[in-house]
């Protein structure tokens, strides 16, 4: 059991969040966006979005701007990851997968 939690040591434990996992898995596969799009997305709430966001950008893993918006917006947030944010993401990642081979490994 503690070699499990091992994997998982040095790995930030905001990012085992499951909604900022989201946040960082959708911006990781699909790239910049817009607030509005990732929200929906989600299916989060402006403020559950925003305190996952921010808590994201106050780390350094998410950065955001104003850039054109489409249909009716002229300007929207936009929002991406940095290269840290994809670093630690990766990092993450890793160690998962780590985990599930070490577990299915185990179980087998």
């Amino acid at each position: 059991m503690e070699r499990y939690a091992d994997l998982l040591r040095g790995v930030d434990g905001d990012l085992l969040n499951p909604k900022r996992f989201m946040i960082m898995t959708l911006l990781y596969t699909l790239g910049p966006m817009s607030l509005r799009e990732l929200r929906r997305a989600l299916g989060l709430t402006w403020g559950d979005l925003d305190s996952n966001v921010r808590r994201l950008a106050g780390k350094g893993y998410v950065k955001l701007w104003r850039g054109l918006g489409s249909g009716p917006r002229v300007l929207e947030v936009k929002i991406a990851l940095t290269e840290r944010g994809e670093a630690e993401y990766e990092k993450l990642a890793a160690r998962l997968r780590e985990l599930l081979y070490s577990v299915g490994k185990k179980s087998a």
